[in-house]
């Protein structure tokens, strides 16, 4: 790679706040590739969303809006979002029906486990949501066998 050199010519204000920000390790020049290259970073971070062509589908990018999930899942919008970027970045199916699929599901769900699906989800790192089963804890059967019974010396066997 070809470095180029660029003479920048600065006020004295700005020079005398580079030589301040700078810092003793740093010439002024170091410091100034340094700022520029945190700049190219921090755009290649805020890329734009690409502009839809007709009859592309929106739920193929990995960032959906809130106006794409229907009015009855709104209050978990923030939740969907955010899940639907990892289901992206984990290479699943995105589309328009595997979106409506998920919502469809989403909403046979209770409203008390909706939310907590979508957090089992996004912390799991899951592809699709499941609906989170209640523990099954059996009651504890009855002995009523003889070999179960209590002996106190007081009153022998209860």
């Amino acid at each position: 790679m070809d470095n180029k050199k660029v003479c920048v010519w600065l006020e004295p204000d700005l020079y005398e706040y580079l030589d301040e920000a700078r810092g003793e390790e740093l010439k002024i020049p170091q410091f100034i590739r340094l700022i520029l290259k945190q700049k190219m970073k921090s755009a290649v971070k805020k890329r734009k969303p690409r502009a839809l062509m007709n009859g592309s589908d929106p739920f193929t990018s990995s960032a959906i809006t809130s106006d794409m999930i229907p009015n009855d899942l709104k209050e978990y919008a923030d939740l969907i979002i955010e899940w639907w970027a990892v289901r992206h970045r984990n290479k699943a199916t995105c589309s328009t029906s595997v979106s409506e699929r998920i919502f469809k599901k989403l909403l046979s769900f209770t409203p008390q486990t909706r939310k907590i699906a979508l957090e089992k989800a996004i912390a799991g790192g899951w592809k699709d949501i499941y609906d989170i089963k209640q523990p099954y804890k059996p009651e504890e059967p009855q002995n009523n066998h003889p070999a179960q019974r209590i002996f106190t010396a007081e009153r022998g066997f209860e």
